[in-house]
């Protein structure tokens, strides 16, 4: 089991709830179940907020992966 680096805890808060959790695995290298369990661990809900009308979650933002 790999564990957790403090760059990819700071990832997965930051990401949290502005993308669906399928992508923030993607750019962590993770498997899903595993960013909804370090998730639950850190109390982070991972529910996508509504965006306003002029914000667009994914413009400008490719994700990338974190070693």
């Amino acid at each position: 089991m790999k564990r957790w680096t403090p760059d990819e805890i700071a990832k997965l808060k930051d990401m949290a709830q502005k993308y669906p959790a399928a992508k923030i695995a993607e750019a962590l290298g993770r498997g899903s179940s595993a960013v909804f369990v370090k998730a639950h661990e850190l109390k982070l809900s991972l529910r996508l907020k509504k965006p306003a009308d002029d914000e667009t979650p994914d413009a400008g933002v490719q994700a990338t992966r974190i070693m």
